[in-house]
């Protein structure tokens, strides 16, 4: 929920800070608050009006009041905030602006029926701004009264036409509901006449998608990938989205096509070559990788789906370089190499540096099967 702007009660509050009081030097602290608080300066805002004398019947109790709920809301002291603002009520203050405050200070301390009544004592300044619709429904959303929140937004739509956050939020209203049809209709609406950016392509998309919706989020993923075809994540979601549908040689070449803008996907794009059985891509996106380690981790894996086992011992000793053999499922890869092009001792040589109980059974086995090719050959299992 974006934060009410700064609002024009402050600006009424702040006054020429006085040189003298009286005929005393004495500082007159609420005006110095109040263009300290203008500028952003809240401590010492809050440090002035502590230093306020109450005895003092020359003192403006409504703007001190109204000063302190302003600072105790800049602290996140939503609560002290608003007992301020009624202080300030009971002292004369008439500005309903203060009702925006105390509404926007309810709904962060969940104080949702408050929020929804100060927004009703504000009158018409709570239908000024899309930002105060689009507060006013959430509130009914939390209140569980959804069609409420609708009608809210719709009124918002009305007023403001060119204000699509409120389209947007009743998108997100839609897809909680299970809505999907309405949503998809609110997306095209917002992508079609809102400003088109891709952080908000990416999130119409994931929303779909964390719905497991697929089928609408790849068709909206390749609508949109039309416009934004340099956008390296627009790519890659569309991508995962392949992967979700179990299309791997599509998501590897579009991760591959991704690569291309961002080198982050490079190691997907070789995974995924690896995955759709694509060997030779696959090692050539691995080759690509600048992170030495790992590159060589994922051409071990590339070379063991395809099962090049010969090519597994020649790295033996960059694996031990990288220090990759400290990983005891690369250990075990290499033993089951080993095995795989009948070096046994060499196999049983990497068996005993294992210590891990989820590997102790896969390598008691790899021993049985090496003492059956050491004992009767046609028994082997290689």
């Amino acid at each position: 929920m974006k934060k009410l702007l700064l609002l024009p009660i402050l600006l009424s509050l702040t006054l020429t800070l006085l040189e003298a009081k009286k005929k005393t030097d004495e500082i007159d602290h609420v005006a110095l608050a109040a263009l300290l608080l203008r500028d952003g300066h809240i401590q010492k805002a809050a440090d002035e009006l502590g230093s306020v004398d109450l005895e003092d019947k020359s003192i403006d109790l409504m703007r001190f009041y109204t000063l302190k709920a302003l600072v105790a809301s800049k602290q996140g002291l939503y609560k002290e905030s608003n007992q301020f603002f009624l202080e300030s009520i009971k002292a004369g203050q008439e500005d309903k602006t203060i009702f925006l405050y105390m509404a926007q200070n309810s709904f962060k301390l969940q104080e949702y029926k408050e929020s929804l009544g100060y927004l009703d004592a504000a009158g018409d300044l709570a239908l000024e701004k899309p930002s105060l619709f689009s507060l006013r429904a959430e509130l009914y959303w939390r209140l569980d009264q959804k069609e409420k929140s609708f009608e809210v937004l719709e009124r918002g739509m009305q007023k403001f036409d060119n204000e699509y956050t409120l389209l947007k939020q009743r998108f997100f209203y839609s897809m909680s509901l299970g809505l999907y049809q309405s949503a998809l209709d609110d997306a095209h609406l917002y992508l079609n006449h809102a400003k088109l950016d891709e952080q908000s392509a990416l999130v119409f998309i994931n929303a779909f998608k964390k719905a497991n919706q697929l089928d609408d989020a790849i068709a909206l993923a390749e609508e949109l990938l039309l416009q934004f075809d340099k956008s390296a994540k627009l790519t890659a979601l569309l991508a995962y989205l392949y992967i979700d549908k179990g299309m791997l040689q599509s998501a590897a070449d579009l991760f591959d096509k991704a690569s291309i803008k961002d080198e982050l996907y490079t190691k997907e794009s070789a995974e995924l070559y690896r995955r759709a059985k694509n060997f030779v891509l696959s090692l050539y996106k691995n080759s690509q990788l600048l992170d030495t380690k790992e590159k060589l981790k994922q051409r071990i894996a590339i070379y063991l789906e395809y099962g090049a086992y010969e090519k597994v011992v020649v790295s033996h000793n960059a694996l031990l370089r990288s220090g990759l053999l400290e990983d005891e499922n690369i250990r075990y890869a290499l033993a089951y190499s080993y095995y795989m092009v009948g070096d046994f001792d060499a196999c049983e040589k990497e068996l005993r540096q294992l210590s891990s109980s989820d590997l102790f059974k896969k390598a008691t086995e790899l021993r049985k099967n090496i003492q059956k090719c050491k004992t009767d050959g046609w028994e082997c299992e290689l």
